[in-house]
Formats: structure tokens, C-alpha cells, sequence
């Protein structure tokens, strides 16, 4: 493709993105009051939170940095097309999903509590993973029942399922794990200032009502997330994923929020 077909593709993608925050803007989707509340609002939210027995340690209120990041749909085909070199495993390929799923021939072993160093030693082989020096190990996503690695894009990592590989434990053996991957991410526009921290991210979630009474925040994290669709193309942004624990169930869901308008962003099984 030449370099003129490239451009015209995102000068598209930059006016589908300067339509959608425009849509935002009009649909009182920008910046949170919560961005911008006073001390003493914020304090008193804070007292909120804990009367309605919603657990959270200290918050940062530091803006971070980010960009606007593309990927063309036309260019997700990498995994498909180089699973044929990996060996000692058999996969399939979910073309709606964008998945590979791997099934060991020779399942790893490990002993409790080394599950990530057989992780690492297995992504280290060649043939046995495909790009895996473009991951790194998120302590945040992993369990007791997976370790889970996260796509590296500049200015950060991926937090959604767009790039994430993801091995699953089972009685100290691994014999299966999933992969996403986005290939060729485009920076689309310098890098900005978020407008929402993270303590803005708790409050937004806890002022729309999608931070359940009993529960505990677990952990904040600023990673990419999908945004939107555009000219056959995805934009990623910058989103706070905010990991909410019910304290009596024990079940945990994490909630987005875009961190430069302050929006809840839906996972790929919510549209």
C-alpha cells in the first residue's frame, strides 16, 4: 500500500475520532464533575465510600500521560498466520474473537507459588509463543488460577482483551493458555495529559452507581482499552481499570474509565 493510501486511512480515523468526543461532549460523556470537584466535595465522598462499607486505600491524584493509538483491522492476522510455527502444541484460531487458543502436547509443571518463573521459562524458548517479547507479566490480572501477561504499545501496556496471553493453572500443571495480539499500532496524536487520576476514577465509578455497597477496591491500573471503530480501524486510549472485589461473594469485575474524558468504557461481551 502506498504512503498516500496510508495517510488518507488516518486522516479518516482522526475525523471519526474528532466526531465521536464532539458526540461525547454534546452527550455529557467529557470530563466528570468529579474531575474537577472541590477538596472538600472529594472528602466527603471519600466518608461516602466508607459508610457504605466500600473498602479503598489512598488514591493517586496525579495526571498521567498518553496517547491516541490506532490499529488497522487488515493487519490482525498475524497470529493466524504464524501459529503454523509453533511446535509442541496444537491451536486454533477464533477469526471473531481475534484468539488463538494453544493446547500443550507436554503440559509444564510447577511447583506452588513458581507458576510464573515455568511461565517465563516456556515464553523464553522460541517457536512456543508468538511475540512474546512484546508482553510483560501484569501481577494485577494474574490469580490463582491464571497467569496473565499484557501486550507492551507505547506509552503503556494493553489492559484489555485486545492484547493480553493468558495461561491457565490447574492442580501444578499449565496445559492451555489464549492469546491476543494487536499488530502495527499507530501513534495518532502527540502525547497529552490525562484529565481524570485515579482517585477521580474511583469517585466517578462510585457517583454512577457501579461500585456495589460491600465491596473492596483492589487495585488501580492505567492501561489501553478500546474506544471505538473507525474506517475499518480501532483507536485505543488510555483507561483507569478499576478491579472491584464483593466482600462476600469474593467475585471481581473490573470497570474502564476513559482517562482523558472520564467516561465508563464497556468490555468487548457488554456491546
Amino acid at each position: 500500500m502506498d504512503f498516500r493510501r496510508i495517510e488518507m486511512i488516518f486522516i479518516a480515523i482522526f475525523i471519526a475520532l474528532d466526531i465521536y468526543l464532539f458526540a461525547s461532549l454534546k452527550g455529557s460523556q467529557t470530563i466528570t464533575s468529579t474531575a474537577i470537584t472541590s477538596g472538600s466535595q472529594t472528602s466527603q465522598i471519600m466518608k461516602d465510600l466508607k459508610d457504605d462499607q466500600i473498602s479503598v486505600k489512598k488514591l493517586s491524584k496525579r495526571r498521567m500521560d498518553g496517547y491516541y493509538l490506532a490499529s488497522r483491522q487488515k493487519d490482525q492476522t498475524l497470529l493466524e498466520t504464524a501459529s503454523a510455527k509453533l511446535t509442541g502444541q496444537t491451536v486454533s484460531f477464533d477469526k471473531a474473537r481475534m484468539t488463538l487458543t494453544s493446547e500443550l502436547d507436554k503440559p509444564l509443571t510447577y511447583k506452588k507459588g513458581n507458576q510464573r518463573l515455568a511461565v517465563a521459562a516456556f515464553m523464553k524458548e522460541p517457536d512456543n509463543v508468538i511475540q512474546a517479547e512484546d508482553y510483560r507479566y501484569s501481577h494485577a490480572l494474574s490469580s490463582d488460577q491464571q497467569v496473565v501477561y499484557v501486550q507492551k504499545v507505547p506509552g503503556g501496556q494493553i489492559m484489555d482483551e485486545h492484547g493480553q496471553l493468558i495461561f491457565t493453572l490447574e492442580d501444578g500443571q499449565i496445559s492451555h493458555y489464549t492469546q491476543t495480539y494487536t499488530n502495527k499500532i499507530q501513534v495518532l496524536r502527540e502525547k497529552e495529559s490525562t484529565k481524570v487520576t485515579a482517585q477521580d476514577a474511583v469517585i466517578d465509578l462510585y457517583t454512577d452507581n457501579e461500585i456495589p455497597n460491600n465491596s473492596r477496591i483492589m487495585w488501580v491500573k492505567l492501561g489501553y482499552s478500546a474506544l471505538l471503530d473507525a474506517n475499518s480501524s480501532t483507536v485505543y486510549v488510555p483507561a483507569w481499570q478499576v478491579a472491584i472485589e464483593n466482600k462476600n461473594s469474593k467475585s471481581v469485575v473490573v470497570k474502564r474509565i476513559n482517562a482523558f474524558t472520564g467516561a465508563l468504557m464497556k468490555n468487548r461481551s457488554e456491546i
